[in-house]
């Protein structure tokens, strides 16, 4: 199996030691109060604590840097649970998945470039008035570079689902009755909900403040948050939910056609008082495995899963309200 690798994906989702992974991270998120000390403002930023606020973009970039290896793994389950499958050989199979995850660098940097513009431009409105020349470069920069990885995430996130359309278009050998091969689906879609929330929640506990609680623009975006996260969800398991129906529907036509042969055929019968010959036994038979095929499941997730959906939207509630407690009590 050949995955294409994104540039995105060569940067972001290598899997590195541990010693390099954590010292960038350290790195980045010392970076801000490094420039501050040098330029004499630290205590500045410290006094007006404003610690968090520039904890935001190293932060996100960093959270980025963390997840992304964990997603593209969760990709390469996906394709390895239903390679079996796809009746096609490997060289054919390893076409298809090259072609399925292959991205253009220059799309990829365009979505950034469009992202950096953004960020920079909101930075400019948001009224940073420092004096301190390079402090006030990396402001505009650190949020350029936020939005631009975040603009060039969703890209890569959304291309990334090619690879389960191009799968989901070969004739795979499904059976009905055991969903297994797709749950690999179910969890990717929960790991990309589970992403939004996590930066959902670092953005709420480093930038919430106590008045926003009692401001309605703050619930009904709590509110758009977890439909989000549900669509998140459920969509990313669409295409497998509707082959998934297709397939019950293809194995419930014959069935249903010999019930109701069966069923015309005894009362034909009995019409005629001539014994049924185990036509009700034939009938009950073929009954209990209409059930069975209608009570196949035709979405990817299991009960736990759903569990670990509905609690992890409240995390960034409590999360930022456990922040705002905990800085009245340790003022």
């Amino acid at each position: 199996m050949k995955q294409q690798s994104a540039l995105f994906d060569r940067i972001f989702s290598q899997e590195r030691p541990v010693w390099i992974t954590l010292g960038v991270s350290l790195l980045l998120l010392l970076l801000p109060f490094g420039i501050a000390y040098f330029e004499g403002t630290l205590n500045v930023i410290l006094d007006q604590g404003r610690v968090r606020v520039f904890l935001l973009a190293p932060g996100i970039i960093t959270y980025i840097w963390l997840i992304s290896p964990v997603m593209t793994r969760r990709g390469a389950e996906v394709i390895r649970a239903i390679r079996p499958l796809v009746p096609m050989d490997d060289e054919s199979f390893d076409r298809l998945v090259s072609a399925a995850t292959r991205l253009n660098p220059l799309s990829e940097l365009a979505v950034f470039g469009v992202g950096l513009i953004l960020g920079i431009a909101v930075a400019q409105t948001s009224g940073f008035d420092e004096n301190a020349s390079w402090l006030k470069i990396y402001w505009f920069l650190s949020a350029g570079f936020m939005y631009g990885i975040l603009a060039w995430t969703i890209y890569v996130a959304v291309a990334s689902t090619r690879i389960n359309a191009a799968l989901h278009r070969q004739p795979l050998r499904i059976d009905i009755f055991d969903s297994t091969p797709f749950e690999p689906i179910g969890r990717q879609s929960l790991l990309l909900a589970l992403v939004f929330v996590g930066g959902i929640t670092l953005s709420l506990v480093l930038t919430i403040q106590m008045q926003s609680m009692a401001s309605l623009e703050f619930w009904g975006g709590y509110l758009l948050m977890v439909i989000f996260t549900a669509l998140i969800f459920f969509l990313s398991m669409r295409p497998t939910h509707s082959m998934l129906v297709a397939e019950k529907k293809r194995a419930l036509e014959p069935v249903q056609q010999h019930i109701n042969r069966a069923c015309r055929e005894l009362v034909k019968r009995l019409d005629q008082s001539r014994a049924p010959d185990g036509l009700a036994a034939e009938i009950n038979a073929l009954v209990v495995y209409e059930q069975r095929i209608q009570a196949a499941r035709t979405w990817p997730y299991n009960t736990s899963m759903l569990r670990t959906l509905f609690f992890s939207v409240l995390i960034p509630l409590g999360s930022a309200l456990a922040r705002l407690v905990w800085e009245n009590l340790f003022p």
